[in-house]
């Protein structure tokens, strides 16, 4: 997934932040340069100011959202808007799937993942309400025909 966001205390930079689907491993890029990650606790990104120092920015989880927010001297900046909340509930429905166990559990999480990045595309909203219901039914299917596939070979 990938994110464009501004922030206040770089009022004249771009920032793009990566985020790796299955692994969650964090890229950020000021004005398409990399920005190193430091190594020390919380993993803050060094992003160089026009002054020759350095400021730290935090990233950390912003649930029930799956992209982060920067903390950057004690203050969050969240980098994508939060959904509305009838969007949020569309986009994790796919997470009642948790009550099938495991598979029930791979199936709703990526689903809600992947509803969350189609509410956050550039598409008109009804593109976006019927690939996000699309999603949620293909991951009750899937989930269903792998049930029974199993199922079907242990019986």
């Amino acid at each position: 997934m990938k994110y464009l966001f501004n922030l206040p205390d770089f009022p004249d930079s771009s920032f793009v932040m990566q985020i790796t689907f299955w692994t969650g491993k964090q890229i950020l890029f000021k004005n398409d340069a990399l920005v190193e990650q430091s190594g020390e606790k919380g993993k803050p990104f060094l992003i160089p100011d026009g002054n020759g120092k350095v400021v730290k920015a935090y990233p950390k989880p912003s649930l029930p959202d799956f992209a982060p927010i920067l903390i950057i001297n004690g203050e969050k900046h969240r980098i994508v808007a939060k959904l509305p909340w009838y969007q949020l509930v569309l986009a994790l429905l796919p997470l009642l799937l948790l009550y099938g166990g495991a598979l029930g559990g791979g199936a709703g999480a990526i689903a809600a993942m992947l509803n969350m990045q189609v509410f956050r595309n550039e598409d008109s909203a009804a593109v976006k309400y019927f690939k996000v219901i699309g999603i949620t039914v293909a991951a009750f299917a899937v989930y269903f025909l792998l049930v029974t596939a199993i199922y079907s070979v242990i019986a």
